[in-house]
């Protein structure tokens, strides 16, 4: 059984020619049917831009597609339709995935800084310690890109897990067993974590995340290594993953 992410996925796609230009805007019946077939592979395409020099797409995207694969479906779906239309289109090999979201890094990364500062809790030895406990790295700027040979990648992540039955974390030493888990989730993923802000009952982590694994994974290996740390079931499968960047 597939692992029960609660997700808000945003892509954008960014195309460029070979050589000379793209072709020009296709008729909307062109752009309907590469709906239908992107939606198949999980892609749901929200907005466009066609230019003789760029092609810029933004999509919501299910939880199990990486981001190697969704530049592959994208570039390899709309190349062949141009071929197809008797429009063939020679695309270069680089493109750009950027993640996208409601809200964007500096915001983010600020809302994780407070969450500790801004805790109801009665004991302020209690706020102190979860504040102690939280991380963050300024080393990692996650406004630039993750360098690959198909292209840059900013696959920036959210990702909250919840404890079980709402359990403190701060119970049976398990805050320091917890930070533990997020380091050890970051080694195993080859992810890049930006920020980690404990609270009483649930966990955030600001990262970026290797292109070649999916959010799912990403989300169950993070409720995984945080269970193993702690030595138990303490976190529950409600982990949440919302993409966010500078856009």
């Amino acid at each position: 059984m597939e692992f029960p992410l609660v997700h808000h996925l945003s892509y954008s796609w960014s195309g460029w020619p070979m050589e000379n230009t793209f072709p020009p805007e296709p008729e909307p019946a062109f752009l309907g049917a590469l709906r239908a077939a992107w939606a198949q592979d999980g892609l749901g395409l929200q907005h466009y831009d066609w230019r003789p020099a760029i092609i810029q797409m933004a999509f919501l995207v299910e939880p199990d597609v990486t981001p190697i694969l969704f530049a592959g479906r994208v570039k390899g779906r709309l190349q062949h339709a141009l071929r197809q239309a008797g429009r063939p289109a020679g695309f270069s090999r680089k493109v750009a995935v950027r993640a996208l979201g409601d809200t964007i890094s500096p915001a983010v990364e600020g809302y994780l800084q407070k969450q500790t500062a801004r805790a109801e809790l009665a004991d302020e030895r209690y706020r102190a310690t979860l504040k102690a406990a939280a991380f963050e790295d300024d080393a990692v700027d996650l406004s630039l890109p993750a360098e690959t040979k198909s292209g840059r990648y900013w696959f920036n992540l959210h990702l909250v897990a919840v404890t079980e039955d709402r359990f403190r974390i701060g119970k049976e030493d398990f805050l320091p067993k917890v930070r533990a888990g997020v380091f050890a989730w970051t080694q195993e993923t080859g992810g890049r974590l930006k920020a980690f802000a404990p609270m009483p009952d649930h966990v955030h982590v600001a990262a970026r995340g290797d292109p070649e694994r999916s959010p799912r994974e990403l989300g169950e290996a993070l409720w995984r290594n945080l269970n193993r740390a702690a030595g138990c079931r303490l976190m529950s499968d409600r982990v949440y993953a919302g993409t966010f960047s500078e856009y």
